[in-house]
């Protein structure tokens, strides 16, 4: 019972948002905005949003190959593409879920430990989305909106920081001689913390951490380039810069952490159009740019997704029926 109403109010909030995100646009100017869209950008777009799902692969490769030293960046980018595309159409954010499990199979890893991998890469997400804003805010004459609430952003990379570094150094925890009498007293607890460690040793060397590093921001970059791409498809390139595209990615990001149908429908749209009403973008023409971008995305991540999915003998029913089930058991 509380999957299905969990599963209601993200459709309902979507509903909301998306009804609240139109409730100014005039439907019949609609069209015309999407009819301004210059079909050249079109295929550098969709290859920057492959380019950008590579670059995750190699980033989540890096943090997986002290557990499983023979993992290739194709099989780390293929069930990072299944796991977005579940996350696009399974309700409950099963995509992460299920590309844990997945990789714990295929690569014969302990799930805790691919778990730790993921968390880190989210932690790690946030704290180089922050930084970026802050320097697009500091280069590119930003003001306004979200800026107003640095402050609490910095306190928020701070606390990230702080987590991601007490997870780097979880297992020299364990070994540590303050500890070692009370681990020894507790086996089970030894494992949980060197599963949990094993996922965050990525970071242990400099070069392999400065890597992880550099490739989240590359991957973060690449999808600011994409969203300005597809700002010159429209026509608004005068006014979306590459720091303002920066600036949108943020802004995106934070309407998909509110929980939603998938796909974030009518979180991203909403956010994106008022910011881009705050620079003078009409609402018709911002709307139809933020969802544009949104399903243009969605297409690329989604099929490609789906089709890795099939390719390794599972369907979205299976998916569904396995991970689903595990939810309900989590909630009961």
């Amino acid at each position: 019972m509380k999957v299905k109403l969990s599963i209601a109010a993200g459709f309902a909030i979507s509903a909301l948002l998306l009804w609240l995100a139109l409730r100014n646009v005039p439907l019949d100017n609609l069209a015309d905005a999407y009819a301004r869209v210059s079909a050249w950008y079109l295929l550098p777009a969709a290859l920057v949003t492959v380019t950008e799902l590579l670059l995750r692969g190699a980033k989540w490769r890096l943090l997986l190959l002290p557990a499983s030293p023979g993992v290739r960046v194709f099989d780390a980018f293929r069930l990072q593409a299944a796991g977005l595309a579940l996350n696009n159409v399974l309700p409950l954010r099963l995509g992460e879920l299920a590309r844990a499990s997945f990789a714990a199979r295929e690569f014969k890893v302990p799930l805790l430990t691919v778990l730790a991998t993921i968390l880190v890469e989210r932690l790690l997400d946030v704290v180089v989305l922050v930084m970026m804003f802050a320097a697009a805010a500091a280069f590119g004459g930003l003001s306004g909106g979200l800026l107003e609430y640095r402050n609490y952003l910095w306190t928020l990379v701070a606390a990230l920081a702080a987590g991601l570094t007490a997870l780097i150094f979880a297992d020299e925890l364990v070994s540590h001689a303050w500890f070692s009498g009370f681990f020894a007293r507790f086996p089970r607890l030894r494992s949980l913390f060197e599963k949990v460690a094993m996922g965050v040793k990525g970071f242990h060397s400099f070069r392999s951490g400065a890597a992880i590093l550099g490739l989240a921001t590359l991957q973060w970059l690449t999808n600011a380039l994409n969203m300005w791409l597809l700002a010159l498809a429209f026509g608004l390139g005068g006014v979306v810069t590459i720091f303002r595209s920066i600036a949108l990615l943020f802004s995106g990001a934070i309407a998909a952490s509110i929980p939603a149908a998938p796909g974030f429908f009518g979180n991203f749209e909403l956010m994106l159009t008022k910011v881009m009403k705050g620079w003078g973008i009409e609402e018709t023409v911002g709307f139809a740019y933020a969802s544009f971008v949104h399903v243009a995305g969605y297409i690329v991540v989604t099929l490609l997704g789906v089709f890795f999915i099939y390719r390794m003998g599972q369907s979205l029913g299976k998916v569904w029926g396995e991970f689903s089930a595990a939810a309900k058991k989590e909630q009961a």
